[in-house]
């Protein structure tokens, strides 16, 4: 057997329940919280399949939004104002032509070193104003998938926080009864010395 298998083995020996005599009541206590813990973990799988079932169909309908936008070619014509944060890049006013042939102009977020007089690409809605560029499937697929682990994760760290300081209360108290017990067989065992 190898010895992954034989450490598995002899964690899950420790938390059983049995009328084992040497079993302490915080032996009991911590196997309880173990059991709890993996129940919980256990039903966090419904809420983080629920939000990553939403994540992912709000992706879907962020898709379905893209038939109605359309990429057209423009001119970068100047800085409007600086990006607020967070968005990565500076409002620039760009120029383009429209469907009909007449020149329109409008304000994008782009990179910062895209110059004035370049060509870029924009998107623009059903109206044919600038809107963001549709998301695509993998991008679906990558935020649903994050959002799935990242619940997960959270449920996770918080359950394992809970067994740890559970474990160190446990230890501490272990420690104090192993303490008592020997100070009272120090007491039986002590014999006076006769002078």
């Amino acid at each position: 057997m190898s010895s992954f298998g034989y450490r598995i083995r002899c964690r899950l020996r420790l938390h059983r329940f049995d009328s084992n005599p040497l079993r302490r009541r915080s032996d009991r206590i911590e196997t309880v919280a173990v059991l709890v813990s993996l129940l919980l973990f256990v039903a966090g799988l419904w809420p983080t399949v629920g939000l990553g079932r939403q994540a992912y169909q709000d992706g879907l309908r962020a898709e379905l939004a893209a038939p109605h936008r359309r990429a057209v070619a423009a001119e970068v014509v100047g800085t409007a104002r600086p990006a607020e944060p967070g968005l990565g890049g500076q409002a620039r006013t760009v120029r383009w032509t429209a469907a009909n042939g007449t020149p329109r102009t409008g304000q994008v977020v782009l990179p910062s070193a895209v110059p004035v007089g370049s060509r870029t690409e924009i998107w623009l809605d059903a109206a044919g104003r600038p809107t963001d560029p549709p998301q695509s499937r993998a991008e679906t697929v990558t935020v649903a998938t994050l959002t799935a682990i990242g619940v997960m994760a959270c449920i996770s760290m918080i359950l394992l926080v809970f067994l740890v300081g559970l474990r160190v209360l446990l230890n501490r108290y272990r420690d104090a009864e192993w303490e008592r017990a020997w100070s009272l067989a120090d007491q039986r065992w002590h014999r006076p010395k006769q002078g």
